[in-house]
């Protein structure tokens, strides 16, 4: 993700050890506990921007940090006791924050202990019991948090953390997602079907219904010095046109103008429903010319008016930074248990094997049909591990069907559609009937990478049901 999340962070000792002369504040133990917080903030900036007000002890100095991290406008809040802390200094700052996710981080001061623990090396160990008693007024307030803990220079606590914030920016994000949708639902599939209004309520997503019209008069408006400049883009990647010039003028002449309208509505999300009659009348082909700068804008891309599949695209881009890929399990290879993949249609082309040259084709399934025949981007996917997700909407919130595989290597595997041959570990019977059992839909989400432990983590905080399919 490109920016940092900002996060508020409350550390928190005890006042009564002070009230009681276990510690005050010129002690070795007060010094000790305050360099181990001011640590834990060096090695957090690397990754958020935190709101912080230093170790609190007191209810008046929790309120305070409360107030400070309401005004900043967060994304979430680390809580941190680093010794045992009364509950009403915690209950002190988040009265006065909104009801904000949490993460509880139980930080150990020392990866050991000495033969003999004296009493104020107990002491400074105690925020386990803190982390311990909180939860349950965490829990019966109906907090959403989720714990990290390990020794406070651990590497791998903070990649945890990390993850926990990147996912809490990322639920923010989305309240600013606008869904463009070309021009409405697609009947042919109803599993793509969704709620709006509880797509908006849980994850703050606008649909956008766009009049296919609209893309026609802004398409004929395209100029020939944007269409030569678009020529150009595609002769200095090296791509291979195998359409002749007017089927590649027309296909250029949409793919300005997806990007022009889904600019000006400030659109994340693009889904077309490119399968109805209505768009090939008024278009007279289908627009699957992929657009580099629209790529380059982070805006993501589906076929069949799948919403729910956009919506996962998006998420995935933020969440990994890696363009993903929209594909059917088309069949498999029982006997290398593979399955190929792909879809026709609009894909970003980043994700082509390089060894072999993106092509420009005309539209496989509308090339005798339409009055052009076309102009696709066509292109076999890179070699590598590969996480795939089914997204659907299961009547009350999002569900994502999880597996992992790997793209092999090879020449391309088929024609027509931009395409993978995919590996799993999963015999493909045992994966077909675990997957048709869970109830999903034909189109899945492919990412390059292994990141199947870190989308658990990632679904909790979205509210989104996870299952595993392999």
């Amino acid at each position: 993700m490109g920016v940092k999340p900002k996060i508020g962070i409350l550390f928190l000792t005890s006042g009564w050890f002070r009230d009681v002369g276990l510690q005050t504040s010129s002690s070795h133990l007060t010094e000790e506990v305050d360099e181990i917080a001011k640590e834990i903030v060096q090695r957090l900036s690397r990754f958020l921007v935190p709101v912080c007000k230093g170790v609190l002890f007191s209810e008046n100095e929790a309120k305070k940090a409360g107030e400070e991290i309401r005004t900043a406008n967060v994304d979430g809040i680390i809580v941190a006791p680093l010794m045992w802390c009364e509950d009403q200094i915690l209950r002190a700052a988040l009265k006065v924050i909104p009801n904000l996710p949490l993460i509880v981080c139980t930080f150990f001061p020392s990866e050991g202990l000495s033969e003999f623990v004296g009493y104020h090396e107990m002491i400074k160990g105690s925020g386990l019991v803190g982390n311990l008693q909180m939860s349950g007024l965490l829990k019966r307030d109906g907090y959403l948090y989720q714990s990290v803990s390990g020794y406070h220079r651990d590497p791998g606590v903070y990649e945890e953390i990390k993850e926990h914030c990147f996912a809490l920016a990322i639920s923010r994000n989305l309240k600013n997602v606008r869904c463009g949708v070309l021009p409405f639902r697609c009947e042919a599939m109803s599993t793509t079907y969704i709620d709006e209004f509880a797509i908006r309520k849980l994850y703050g997503i606008e649909l956008k219904y766009l009049e296919l019209q609209r893309f026609k008069e802004e398409a004929q408006k395209v100029s020939h010095d944007e269409i030569n400049q678009f020529k150009k883009i595609i002769k200095d990647e090296g791509q291979v046109v195998e359409v002749d010039q007017k089927n590649l003028t027309e296909g250029i002449r949409y793919a300005i103008a997806l990007e022009k309208i889904i600019s000006e509505e400030r659109i994340s999300i693009f889904v077309m429903n490119d399968i109805i009659d209505e768009m090939h009348a008024c278009f007279g082909l289908r627009p699957c010319l992929t657009n580099p700068r629209l790529s380059a804008s982070g805006v993501v891309v589906t076929m069949e008016a799948d919403i729910t599949a956009g919506i996962a695209m998006c998420i995935l881009r933020l969440f990994t930074g890696k363009s993903p890929f929209y594909a059917e399990l088309y069949t498999a290879d029982l006997e290398k248990n593979a399955f190929l993949m792909g879809h026709p249609g609009y894909h970003d082309s980043i994700n082509h094997d390089e060894k072999y040259p993106v092509k420009i084709v005309p539209d496989v399934e509308y090339e005798n049909s339409d009055p052009f025949s076309g102009a696709c981007t066509f292109f076999k996917y890179k070699p590598g591990p590969v996480t795939v997700v089914n997204s659907v909407y299961n009547g009350k919130k999002l569900r994502w069907s999880v597996f992992e595989g790997y793209s092999l290597q090879g020449p391309p595997k088929m024609e027509g559609s931009s395409h993978l041959f995919c590996k799993i570990e999963t015999p493909i019977k045992e994966f077909c009937n675990r997957a048709i059992q869970i109830g999903v839909s034909q189109h899945w989400i492919v990412v390059p990478g292994h990141f199947m432990k870190n989308l658990e983590r990632l679904c909790t905080w979205l509210n989104i049901e996870y299952c595993t399919v392999d």
